[in-house]
């Protein structure tokens, strides 16, 4: 029987990532993934989405060229060749991460991973044989998938991973949820000519950003088109004419229905805990989520999990952290979990960053505030992009000066947010954002102008904080 140090189940952000970072550490490792290393991801998530997202970002950019004195014609999509360049990128990533793998010494196998004890996994490969592996530390990391809604016509909707394959983009589409994702795939196929419609249970979209921000987004959704219903419950699909689709849900105890071509769930997602053995190791469940503590380690000692596995967020850059996590801790070390400080993007144009607390949020627990803001339309670098809608607003505590959370609408959102993501990890106030000398003229100005206006001093702008 071979014998691990540590043994990963399942190969996504949490998985990979924590691999390579136990085989640096010095650990003889052994990763079992049943599909294709990268998980959600890198696969059916952020990449192929992002490289979507990339290609209707040239719709714009030709007709914005006039403007300056470049012409280009009318921009003509091939919907085609923009998914075969997608599944490049895809290809080329995971590429990237099997070559990581064999530099690492990390031996993975293609196969259905099972917890026989704290200390064996077995591994039934996809040719029918199995592997039986001694572990020293075994990880979870088994991510999570769609959880399609139990209601009549159920079976017309289709999830993120259908739309990343479809061969034509839909005439109409009703899109299930209002998180990043949805709002990313809004944005994707409205500028691809589909006609969006996005129905959202909870009484506002984006539900962790900061209401401000949130509010100027929907005026340039509605700018394009885009249609918001929120309070919407979903009852049932049903078939329409012409091939289409009738979803019924309900509104504050009003019955609405809306037809389209095409359904598409981006909500509500279920974790993979079924068939691994977790029951067999005494690893606890919550709210069908593993349970973990900070140091990422389940009820069997041992064990640890990580990624969307354990729970919201689902975000492949806290599953990077998490695994990571799970990996100092398995062999030895002491770190601790921290969810303080979390980016979260969303990929629409303008493009939204947030992190920390929103100022509702801020208010409700009691904080005394002073608010930042500066408005891209003051920015020349805004300006020479041709982009100058949005804002970026910094969110303090008055009394220590303590960033609480900052929030962004604008050109390259999630470009700007590491800056705000690091300060607050570091304890910075706005003064020493303020007081960093940034390069003239980028979009990076924006935030430290925003950092000043916290106490009046901005620049470029009138400050409504002005002393």
């Amino acid at each position: 029987m071979d014998q691990k140090d540590v043994v990963f189940i399942g190969g996504g952000p949490a998985g990979y990532v924590g691999a390579i970072r136990a085989a640096r550490l010095g650990a003889k490792v052994a990763l079992i993934e049943a599909d294709t290393l990268g998980g959600t991801c890198l696969n059916r998530g952020c990449i192929p989405t992002r490289a979507l997202w990339r290609g209707v970002e040239f719709i714009d950019l030709v007709r914005k060229a006039k403007e300056y004195g470049v012409n280009y014609g009318a921009a003509e999509v091939d919907f085609a060749k923009m998914m075969a360049r997608k599944e490049m990128v895809v290809k080329t990533t995971v590429g990237g991460v099997q070559l990581l793998m064999e530099a690492n010494g990390i031996e993975v196998l293609k196969g259905k991973g099972t917890i026989l004890s704290s200390a064996e996994v077995e591994a039934v490969l996809d040719g029918g044989s199995s592997r039986r592996l001694k572990a020293g530390k075994i990880i979870i990391t088994t991510g999570c998938r769609y959880d399609v809604p139990a209601v009549p016509g159920a079976e017309a909707i289709i999830t993120t991973d259908h739309a990343l394959s479809l061969k034509e983009v839909p005439k109409s589409l009703i899109i299930l949820g209002g998180g990043e994702v949805a709002l990313a795939f809004a944005t994707i196929f409205c500028k691809l000519g589909a006609a969006v419609t996005i129905l959202e249970a909870s009484d506002r979209i984006l539900s962790e950003v900061d209401g401000e921000i949130v509010s100027m987004l929907e005026k340039e959704l509605k700018k394009e088109k885009i249609r918001i219903q929120t309070g919407a419950r979903i009852q049932a699909v049903r078939p329409g004419a012409a091939n289409e689709k009738e979803v019924v849900f309900d509104v504050k105890g009003e019955e609405m229905s809306l037809t389209a071509q095409t359904v598409l769930l981006t909500d509500g997602r279920r974790a993979n805990v079924e068939g691994i053995g977790l029951e067999k190791a005494g690893v606890r469940l919550e709210g069908g989520y593993i349970a973990v503590n900070g140091r990422m380690e389940t009820s069997a000692p041992g064990i640890f999990a990580a990624g969307d596995v354990v729970g919201m967020p689902h975000l492949a850059h806290v599953a990077f952290t998490e695994g990571m996590t799970a990996v100092e801790n398995a062999l030895g070390g002491n770190a601790e979990m921290d969810y303080t400080v979390v980016p979260r993007c969303v990929n629409t144009y303008p493009e939204v960053a947030s992190l920390g607390l929103t100022e509702a949020r801020a208010k409700d627990e009691g904080y005394d505030l002073q608010i930042g803001r500066f408005s891209f339309g003051a920015s020349g670098m805004a300006t020479i992009l041709g982009e100058r809608v949005g804002v970026i607003k910094v969110i303090t505590d008055k009394k220590y000066g303590q960033i609480l959370g900052v929030h962004i609408i604008g050109p390259r959102a999630s470009n700007l947010i590491p800056e705000a993501a690091l300060a607050m990890k570091l304890d910075a106030t706005p003064v020493e954002i303020a007081s960093t000398i940034h390069p003239h003229p980028t979009l990076s100005e924006a935030m430290m102008e925003a950092a000043l206006d916290v106490n009046g001093d901005t620049i470029h702008s009138i400050s409504a904080n002005k002393k």
